[in-house]
């Protein structure tokens, strides 16, 4: 059975007043550890700030802990779990993905100290990259009073999920020379992983239900970074969200960058630290 497992890292002043904690969802085909961590955004999000990160189900990753520690030993570091119904009874949806995120994330405020005496006690920032930044649209949508401030990077604004997986299956993505070069980079992405490739697929079928359709009557409201790279060949259409989102969203093109390596620019890291840490 699939799964959803969250790795909460303690600010050194976690108790501090104000002190918001920032919730970090990977993308498709990758893990914590090479979404996050091997990019180094454990060190450009600073030690301060409480982070937790969640892992989707089908993206197992159990070395996250002990390499954290390793990197931070002085922060504190905890784990959990929720179980997650796939079955002939009951398939699993993004919409069941989206209530574990929100109890994840719930369940790790409860970890915050009781001492915690901001104005902001009980919010999150979350930030998403690509299928990550898709969860984090819709969960933002569902849970204003959770969600402070929203990052979304490499968040196309279409929806190609469900056929990516129906052709990688049938053969028909892999030897079709006319396919997009987002679905042939995504494929690549799948190639390369060292996860099982008939979970991913698995978790792209179950989180393409209901398909993602953002609109200006289905967007986010909280005040929203939206960043992609100029050769992001996934999320060639990012900047159109931000009609969506409106006057309180902006929108940041990392020159020269992919989709993959737009996570180590340090544009984007100081990006979102601004927006975060913005009034």
């Amino acid at each position: 059975m699939p799964d959803l497992r969250w790795t909460r890292v303690a600010g050194e002043h976690s108790d501090d007043a104000g002190s918001v904690p920032l919730v970090l969802v990977h993308g498709f085909a990758t893990t914590v550890t090479q979404c996050w961590l091997a990019t180094g955004w454990l060190r450009r999000l600073g030690s301060q700030r409480t982070l937790v990160f969640l892992h989707l189900p089908w993206h197992d990753d159990a070395s996250v802990a002990s390499r954290i520690r390793a990197q931070c030993g002085q922060r504190r570091v905890t784990e959990g779990v929720l179980a997650l119904e796939d079955s002939l009874d009951h398939s699993l949806t993004a919409l069941d993905v989206l209530d574990s995120m929100s109890e994840a994330i719930r369940r790790s405020l409860d970890d915050e100290a009781n001492g915690s005496r901001g104005p902001d006690r009980g919010v999150v920032d979350l930030f998403g990259y690509s299928l990550g930044a898709r969860l984090s649209w819709d969960l933002a949508c569902e849970e204003e009073r959770l969600v402070r401030r929203l990052v979304l990077g490499g968040l196309p604004a279409h929806d190609e999920l469900s056929g990516f997986a129906h052709g990688v299956r049938t053969g028909s993505l892999r030897d079709d020379p006319s396919v997009s070069p987002a679905a042939r980079e995504v494929l690549e992405f799948v190639e390369a992983s060292d996860l099982d490739e008939r979970g991913l697929l698995t978790c792209a079928d179950r989180l393409s239900v209901p398909e993602f359709r953002p609109s200006t009557g289905h967007a986010p409201t909280q005040p929203t970074l939206v960043v992609a790279g100029s050769k992001d060949n996934v999320a060639q259409d990012s900047p159109d969200l931000v009609e969506y989102l409106g006057p309180q969203a902006v929108y940041r093109e990392l020159p020269g960058r992919t989709h993959v390596n737009a996570l180590t620019s340090g544009a984007f890291a100081r990006a979102v630290t601004a927006h975060l840490d913005a009034n």
